[in-house]
């Protein structure tokens, strides 16, 4: 079962503009949890990321958050990525600002 993407995310962030942004097979991915603790339990395991897990629950406040990612040069987003998973979602951040837009 997918995710739900129209309820409440959760992003780690730390200083104003600043998200966790990683490279990966090539590629600018960052991470969307929708539940908190899924996004805490992903920080709990990288303490030294020194970042916060904050909501998003506006589209305004997603679709900031994906303009930043853009200007970050990230292409993707992980969706409830956890460490040692085999698999994550990952759904291209234009592909996922459309969806908001739209909502």
């Amino acid at each position: 079962m997918e995710p739900d993407l129209s309820r409440v995310w959760y992003v780690l962030e730390g200083e104003p503009g600043e998200h966790l942004v990683v490279e990966a097979l090539g590629r600018r991915l960052s991470g969307v949890w929708t539940e908190e603790a899924l996004a805490q339990g992903f920080l709990d395991r990288h303490p030294h990321l020194g970042m916060r897990v904050s909501p998003l629950e506006s589209r305004a406040l997603k679709e900031a958050f994906l303009r930043a990612l853009g200007l970050l040069g990230v292409e993707a987003v992980l969706v409830d990525y956890q460490p040692g998973a085999h698999r994550a979602r990952v759904v291209e951040v234009e592909a996922l600002l459309q969806e908001v837009r739209n909502a």
